[in-house]
């Protein structure tokens, strides 16, 4: 493998790197949508006293449209050029810092009881039609406990992203050099004997080369031009 080669697989696994972390990052975001964030303890005078959980998409609904977001700029990254893929990767960090937003709030201070009655009394804490979660206009929650594991997950899932996005600023890859479809062939066979003069031991120059028609065992005359320098 020559050193152009070696350098542009290196890069791709950086960048491969990058998007692993990405996937996770947004798997991670979904799964702690899914867990219990709080459960608070609510006083009714009709209905008596009771405990109401809510999960994670409940209490932030941002989690899972931040986390298909991600994803969409995650692969549409894998198409663009490298100053897009620096772009991409900002949006990246960016969304997913955003998605750790109420899960510091919640770390770092107390539950937000009026908050969680909000969510109650409107049904949104609802998620299957069949089994409501909601409480009456006049209940009252009196106390709130954090569950710390969806926090933890939303946390450590944030991160990843936030190194995802930041490898993507920093390492987004070389410009791609593929052939255009509505290239002629007449420009197709001069990049390919450029490529093929500056490496001739790439297997894959050898087969763009076939490829453009050009004879890899003939001299070209860019190589005799750069020979001549």
């Amino acid at each position: 493998m020559s050193k152009a080669e070696d350098v542009t697989q290196k890069a791709k696994r950086i960048r491969q790197i990058a998007l692993l972390c990405v996937v996770l990052s947004a798997a991670g975001l979904w799964g702690a949508s899914r867990l219990k964030f709080v459960t608070v303890a609510v006083d009714d005078d009709k209905a008596g006293a009771s405990t109401k959980e809510l999960v994670g998409s409940v209490w932030d609904p941002a989690l899972v449209p931040l986390a298909l977001a991600m994803v969409a700029s995650l692969i549409l990254s894998i198409a663009v050029q490298p100053i897009v893929r620096r772009i991409l990767g900002v949006v990246i960090a960016a969304l997913a810092a955003t998605a750790s937003f109420r899960a510091v709030q919640l770390l770092g201070n107390d539950v937000d009881l009026a908050r969680a009655k909000s969510l109650l009394s409107s049904g949104a804490a609802t998620q299957k039609e069949s089994d409501p979660v909601q409480i009456s206009e006049w209940a009252q929650v009196v106390s709130g406990e954090v569950h710390t594991m969806g926090i933890v997950l939303v946390l450590l899932a944030a991160a990843l992203g936030v190194v995802g996005g930041a490898i993507l600023i920093l390492r987004p890859g070389e410009q791609s050099k593929g052939h255009s479809r509505y290239e002629t062939p007449e420009v197709r066979r001069a990049d390919a004997e450029e490529d093929l003069a500056e490496n001739p031991d790439s297997t894959r120059v050898l087969w763009d080369a076939l490829d453009a028609g050009v004879d890899p065992t003939e001299e070209s005359d860019f190589s005799r031009t750069k020979r001549g320098r």
